[in-house]
């Protein structure tokens, strides 16, 4: 009779150790971030193509004026490109285009400090409402957290210190050459660490005819 009663005592904590058991293999190899090995090997090969939209290299400023609407650029924008502003979300979207139109860089960044004040609706500061300006291909959008950096694109090839305005970031430089037909892509990313904040992002292509 005891040992009728041992054997069903074994059974049982083998059945209650059973789903532990599975559940750690279903998570081996996440890492400190959550991310498995799998997943992290897919972010490292993500190719980034567009910026709100707007892929250059390929596109045309015609693409621009359709989407942000042409009435809407700003007249003060720099020679051979078109600029638009959010004052509530205070962010910028430059588009650059080259002698045959075709789009060669695409650009978001927070605009210049002013002493204007604006009347906006508590919804216009919202992550959705900085996500209409634009954001990349694969959903990084201005002020995202700066950790959603590496989990989308994996290691940067090179990191380094960049001075936007009167601040110093840290910049985070991705090269694709798979993004457009002879073209090279390269996505710069700065993001403020003290914040904790993506506050510019620009996708260069190369190999176009810029003025």
């Amino acid at each position: 009779m005891k040992n009728g009663t041992l054997v069903v005592l074994l059974l049982s904590i083998t059945l209650v150790a059973a789903p532990s058991t599975a559940q750690d293999k279903e998570h081996a190899g996440s890492g400190p971030t959550g991310i498995s090995e799998p997943e992290k090997a897919n972010h490292k090969q993500a190719i980034e193509s567009k910026i709100a939209g707007l892929r250059p290299g390929t596109d045309r400023i015609g693409k621009a004026y359709s989407r942000f609407h042409k009435d809407q650029v700003l007249k003060d924008s720099p020679p051979n490109s078109a600029l638009w502003w959010n004052p509530c979300t205070r962010q910028t979207l430059t588009v650059s285009f080259d002698t045959n139109g075709v789009i060669w860089e695409v650009k978001i960044e927070p605009m210049p400090q002013t002493s204007v004040i604006f009347d906006c609706d508590s919804r216009a500061y919202s992550r959705s409402a900085r996500a209409r300006m634009g954001g990349t291909g694969h959903g990084l959008v201005f002020r995202d957290s700066c950790r959603r950096v590496r989990q989308l694109y994996g290691e940067p090839q090179r990191q380094d210190r960049s001075l936007l305005g009167d601040k110093d970031y840290d910049l985070f430089v991705y090269s694709f050459d798979r993004g457009v037909k002879q073209s090279l892509l390269t996505l710069e990313i700065t993001c403020d660490s003290a914040r904790n904040e993506v506050q510019s992002l620009k996708l260069t292509a190369s190999g176009t005819s810029k003025p």
